[in-house]
């Protein structure tokens, strides 16, 4: 078990950080999302590897508009 940083600077309003701890609380490898000091970050007890985390991370954000 790790504990990673998760950038959601995205999720602007409280809607999508609800949403984003729901999302993040379903994964069966998530064990825990804390806050931290910096308001753009989570704190992520994850049951997986880094690579596997960030490949996980990265489907989470929207996509900006082409």
């Amino acid at each position: 078990m790790s504990l990673f940083e998760l950038e959601i600077g995205w999720a602007e309003t409280a809607n999508e950080r609800r949403y984003l701890r729901w999302e993040l609380l379903a994964r069966d490898e998530v064990r825990g999302v804390f806050d931290t000091a910096r308001d753009e970050t989570l704190a992520v007890l994850f049951d997986g590897g880094r690579q596997e985390f960030n490949d996980w991370a990265s489907t989470l954000a929207p996509r900006a508009a082409a």
